[in-house]
């Protein structure tokens, strides 16, 4: 009898890491082909954004909430784009992005705080990023992969969900409103 109880627990535990691990996006970007208006990044960032957003964990519970100042500047076939985020907790936050247009629908980014280079595509009203972010945890720093959609609601306004794992573990999602500023 303790064997099948044995068995049954460690059933339920993979089921519940499976549960953790799947957390899969459904979304595809073939569904945003005919969506307007088309999101270019290089077009909408330009010049000054603003976003407010938050961090919410695998549980549900709101962790961090933060606003963003962003400048766009083209820089010849670079993109760059200057993000100062301010948490509140007090805690300041730089990140400058240099984005370069690969193709018709594909980019790749680069940052200090990114390990190798992002890689974008769009597709309508639609842009997926995937990229690997080094995070502040504490007083060191920790590896996290990021699943990053970037949808635009209308000229002004797009919409961003990023999922965030380690170890293919969902560990939360970040949700931010950009909002143009002209």
């Amino acid at each position: 009898m303790s064997v099948l109880i044995v068995c049954m627990r460690n059933v339920l535990i993979a089921s519940i890491l499976l549960i953790f691990v799947s957390g899969c996006n459904n979304m595809k970007l073939e569904d945003f082909a005919n969506k307007k208006p088309i999101f270019k990044i290089e077009e909408y960032f330009l010049g000054k954004t603003t976003a407010s957003g938050l961090f919410i964990d695998r549980l549900g519970k709101v962790r961090r909430q933060f606003t963003v100042e962003m400048e766009g500047i083209q820089q010849e076939d670079n993109f760059i784009l200057n993000e100062t985020f301010l948490y509140n907790d007090g805690e300041e936050e730089f990140r400058r992005w240099e984005i370069k247009k690969t193709g018709e629908n594909t980019y790749e980014g680069i940052s200090d705080d990114i390990i190798g280079v992002a890689l974008g595509e769009s597709s309508g009203n639609a842009l997926n990023w995937h990229y690997t972010l080094k995070l502040k945890y504490g007083d060191g720093i920790m590896n996290v992969k990021f699943d990053d959609w970037m949808i635009m609601q209308d000229e002004k306004n797009v919409f961003n969900k990023a999922t965030m794992k380690k170890f293919g573990i969902r560990l939360g999602d970040v949700y931010l409103f950009f909002t143009k500023q002209k």
